[in-house]
This record gives C-alpha cells, sequence and structure tokens, in this order.
C-alpha cells in the first residue's frame, strides 16, 4: 500500500478515496480530519475576534494553540493511516493496539480542544458563535468516530477469531 498522507491530500481526492471499496483512508482518518476541521473553525472564531481586539493576548494564545491543534490532528491522521494500513497487512493484535494508541492519542487531543472551547465562549464576538457550535459538533463527532474504533479494534482482534474489521 502507498504512503498517503493528510497533509498533501485534495479534499476531493480524500472524500473520493475516503467513499471508495478501498479501505485506506477509512473513519479513523475521517474523524481526524473531522478534529481539525473543530480546530479550524474555532481558529477562525478567534481570528476574526482578533481583528476587533487585536491586543487580546489570551486570544491570540488561544489562536495558536487552536492552530497546533490542526497540525496535530492531520498528524493523527497519517499516523491513523499507516497504523491501519500495517494492521490490514499483519492482522496482529500488536498492530491493532498500535491503531488504538493513535486513536486514544486523537481521544486526548478532542480533549484538549473540548477545554478550549469552553474557555473561547466569553473571548470571541457573537457573529461567529457559529462556527464554534460546528467546532464543538464537529469535536464530538471525532469522539464518537474514535471511541467506536477503539471499542472495535480492542474486541476484533486476529487471535480473538473475531470478523474482520472494516472502517
Amino acid at each position: 500500500m502507498p504512503h498517503i498522507s493528510t497533509r498533501h491530500y485534495d479534499l476531493e481526492a480524500f472524500l473520493r478515496d475516503l467513499s471508495s471499496e478501498d479501505r485506506l483512508p477509512g473513519s479513523g482518518a475521517a474523524g481526524a480530519i473531522a478534529l481539525a476541521l473543530a480546530a479550524a473553525c474555532a481558529a477562525k472564531a478567534a481570528a476574526i475576534s482578533l481583528k476587533h481586539a487585536p491586543e487580546n493576548e489570551e486570544l491570540q494564545q488561544a489562536r495558536a494553540k487552536l492552530l497546533a491543534y490542526v497540525d496535530a490532528a492531520i498528524e493523527g491522521s497519517d499516523e491513523d493511516i499507516e497504523r491501519f494500513a500495517r494492521f490490514l497487512r499483519q492482522r496482529s493484535e500488536a498492530a491493532a493496539r498500535s491503531v488504538v494508541v493513535a486513536d486514544l492519542k486523537l481521544l486526548a487531543l478532542v480533549d484538549a480542544l473540548t477545554e478550549s472551547l469552553a474557555r473561547l465562549d466569553d473571548q470571541v464576538r457573537q457573529s461567529v458563535s457559529g462556527d464554534l457550535v460546528a467546532a464543538r459538533a464537529l469535536a464530538q463527532a471525532a469522539r464518537t468516530i474514535q471511541t467506536e474504533n477503539i471499542e472495535e479494534l480492542s474486541s476484533n482482534t486476529p487471535e480473538k477469531k473475531a470478523p474482520p474489521v472494516f472502517r
């Protein structure tokens, strides 16, 4: 399987590949992209609010952290794709655990983003509150996806003779 990098993936191509019969990219990568979109929506709300209050250091720091979350989520997508590809090749418990580790890192990032979103409510302008609503919904989607994948991989390892994992 060729190396797939989310960072250099064209959005249309990513969506086309995600909807194809190929197993990569899968829902883990999609969940990570939902997380990146969540952080990006919140960063947009912060950026627009900073246009009206450029001296707000707390909001500047929050935006920098949100942009770092975008990068971390994209890296998490790449890591999920790589580890899931290895799992598909090896079908081993160790490979399944490796994917779970990547998904747990993404869940921790969801938690960190959720904390950051809670602190943004009083900082951003009312006109961009919809971006925070979108960020929360996308973060919740990412949480649901990663949690489901963790449960699926934890209970369907080849050593337990379960049916194959389809994501």
